[in-house]
């Protein structure tokens, strides 16, 4: 088990809003690069937080992936053009 490239993997989703998708749509490709076990893979596939504790990762980077907190999508996203009220 490559505990170092599970927290890579686990921390790149909960920060990267282009790798969590590409994680959804196709794993395969998204977790090329890492050197994860079967069963390393299949918790992420999953998006299981109890099986990615048992592996090692903690459960305050696990629960940063839902809601994340990802920056604007472009410049003058980060503020409306429309009223709040």
């Amino acid at each position: 088990m490559s505990r170092e490239a599970l927290m890579q993997a686990v921390e790149r989703a909960s920060t990267d809003a282009a790798f969590r998708s590409q994680l959804q749509r196709d794993p395969d490709a998204a977790l090329a690069g890492y050197d994860l076990t079967p069963e390393e893979r299949a918790a992420l596939r999953a998006d299981d937080s109890e099986q990615l504790a048992a592996l090692g990762v903690d459960a305050r980077v696990t629960k940063q992936s839902s809601p994340p907190l990802d920056n604007p999508p472009g410049p003058g996203a980060a503020f409306p053009t429309e009223p709040w009220y």
